[in-house]
């Protein structure tokens, strides 16, 4: 367990305006909502951020219906990482991502591929699951020469995790590595300490989360591991790193998801950022940059 035990001057300012500036006001389903009603049910086609340039050169291709953004794609790296971005389910891939992405795509050789998965209230986790599992077949196929990273934020790393548990029960090869930032891993949002941290998350909201969780769950239990990892049986995983602050909601689950994974025997690192918050590593604060230089160590 690695542990910063003090947060730097620009973490506590970006904390400020996240509050105050960057999280919108307002439930963020509602404004899914008013989304779905403007497209009459169909998901509004994802375009790259236009005022910001990736380092790298961006494709775009088609799996299922679902694009999918490659970095790298002509990398001669033995690494491949498929990177899955939260959102709460609802919510496109974010400029923070993309930032992120392209400082690890400067310092590592290796592809990426960023799915545009489906998402609520539009769509629900077994057509994205579908899809995804798809995607990740092919992947084995045509990139069996490399070891395949999973990567994942928020809800995109609770998806990881569920995924991975579910192609262990389909007999499908694991990742060789499961990097989560923040993972999303319990949608019923039950575990007690979480109320603890409600007034210094500046970005979560537990209701508005639950709400965002049945959208994506459409009748589905919850508790369904493919929703809720964390009641998963993770024998099959290979190793799992995890990052978070103790500024969010999520720190309580990803604290006890390590306990259950060193239970297992499973190769496991959780990094734990001081008074920092959601997805910490995406932002503009120097634990991102060492966040960031430390995954590319482990992917290097």
């Amino acid at each position: 367990m690695n542990r910063k035990e003090e947060r730097s001057t620009s973490a506590a300012i970006f904390e400020k305006v996240l509050k105050n500036v960057i999280i919108p006001k307002g439930s963020t389903i509602t404004e899914v909502m008013l989304e779905y009603k403007k497209f009459k049910g169909k998901q509004k086609k994802y375009s790259l951020p236009i005022f910001f340039k990736m380092q790298d050169t961006i494709e775009t291709v088609s799996v299922e219906d679902m694009q999918l953004f490659y970095i790298n794609v002509e990398s001669q790296s033995n690494e491949l990482i498929i990177y899955l971005h939260g959102g709460a389910y609802v919510n496109e891939i974010l400029p923070f991502h993309w930032i992120m992405l392209d400082k690890l795509a400067k310092q590592l050789d290796c592809t990426f591929i960023i799915p545009d998965y489906p998402l609520a209230p539009i769509h629900s986790f077994e057509e994205s699951y579908e899809k995804l599992t798809v995607l990740y077949q092919k992947v084995l196929k045509y990139y069996s020469n490399k070891k395949i990273i999973l990567m994942g934020d928020s809800a995109g790393g609770g998806l990881a995790l569920g995924l991975s548990l579910y192609w262990a029960n389909l007999a499908l090869p694991q990742p060789d590595k499961l990097i989560l930032l923040s993972p999303w891993l319990d949608l019923t949002m039950n575990n007690p300490e979480i109320d603890k941290f409600m007034d210094v998350d500046p970005s979560l909201k537990k209701d508005e989360l639950i709400v965002d969780a049945n959208y994506w769950a459409n009748g589905t239990d919850l508790k369904d591991y493919r929703l809720s990892p964390i009641y998963g049986d993770f024998s099959a995983l290979k190793e799992v790193v995890l990052f978070v602050g103790t500024h969010e909601l999520f720190y309580p689950d990803v604290t006890l998801l390590y306990e259950k994974l060193k239970e297992k025997n499973i190769k496991v690192e959780l990094n734990i950022g001081q008074g920092l918050n959601h997805v910490y590593p995406a932002f503009p604060i120097p634990e991102a940059d060492e966040a960031l230089r430390h995954i590319v160590e482990m992917i290097k």
